[in-house]
């Protein structure tokens, strides 16, 4: 459906260097990476909101271009929701929803404005002007307009950032109802890699304007490259053994083991998280670790590490 080839960018310095990937009908990647290193622009250049240097995006075999060459820029099937928002100031919450959705029946668009006013939770505000509300339920308008439009692709720029808990689940589960439904595509781009792995089939990890991996959200979480990468996607713990550094999760050891993966420690403190403890110890090199458990791990001197 997309497909991005040898992509670059420049201003006044690179910002993206010869990103190639592809998108097919249904599916939801992950752009994950620091604040800077390029994602809302990819995301941008994707819905031909900017002129790319080098390289070709195609969209359904056809040539994405940027306002260099298009007077009106953007697709009415690539729908962008960025920090922007782009909204319509001076309409209601209402309209502006029903304004993008001018192609469904009354009937039916009415039913859509009600649907995505629940879903966003928007329903107390919905007879505001777009200016009068707060910026989290901008935030969510601007999602309720994307989708309001049923496009193909969906782009999503930190589409979480302002959402509580309870209400991000909810919106997760819309979105891969939408896949599963209506095969539509979701490209999502996050500094929080735990978002990207609740709902991406494939992730992609941006550094220095390059991927420098795509993979699955196991992989990324369970067999990490390196500690930089390894931090976006949950807690990590970094240790030295046989002169190596050695990498695992608060979660990948047992009590009982062999003695090869013995792992000596001393208790600090305990922190009670809700669904799990998170146990906190010293090696004997004065390394920090972590430990996730049911309970309270005061009285472990030893664990046992996972095979790496």
């Amino acid at each position: 459906m997309i497909s991005i080839k040898n992509l670059s960018y420049a201003t006044d310095k690179q910002l993206l260097n010869s990103i190639s990937f592809e998108l097919k009908r249904g599916e939801i990647h992950g752009i994950v990476g620091v604040s800077g290193a390029g994602k809302s622009t990819l995301l941008k250049l994707i819905g031909g909101f900017l002129d790319y240097s080098e390289g070709r995006i195609t969209f359904e075999r056809k040539k994405i271009i940027g306002p260099a060459e298009k007077m009106i820029p953007g697709y009415e099937d690539i729908q962008l929701v960025n920090q922007d928002y782009a909204l319509d100031s001076y309409h209601t919450v209402r309209e502006n929803i029903r304004v993008q959705a001018q192609h469904l029946t009354v009937e039916d668009r009415e039913a859509m404005i009600e649907e995505l006013l629940e879903l966003f939770d928007l329903k107390s505000v919905e007879n505001l002007k777009a200016h009068q509300i707060s910026g989290g339920e901008q935030q969510r308008l601007a999602l309720a307009r994307a989708l309001a439009k049923e496009p193909k692709v969906i782009l999503l720029d930190e589409p979480f950032a302002h959402l509580d808990v309870h209400l991000k689940s909810k919106i997760v589960q819309y979105f891969l109802k939408l896949r599963k439904v209506r095969k539509t595509t979701l490209l999502l781009v996050t500094h929080n890699g735990s978002e990207a792995m609740a709902m991406c089939d494939t992730i992609h990890f941006l550094r220095a304007g390059k991927f420098t991996r795509s993979a699955k959200a196991e992989d990324f979480y369970f067999h990490p490259t390196d500690y930089f990468e390894a931090s976006f996607f949950g807690e990590i713990n970094q240790i030295s053994r046989n002169r190596k550094k050695l990498l695992f999760r608060p979660n990948q050891y047992t009590l009982q083991g062999e003695e090869k993966n013995e792992l000596l420690l001393n208790f600090k403190d305990v922190v009670f998280q809700g669904f799990y403890y998170a146990n906190y110890f010293t090696t004997n090199k004065k390394e920090t670790v972590v430990l996730y458990a049911e309970q309270s791990l005061s009285t472990i001197q030893k664990v046992y590490l996972f095979d790496h």
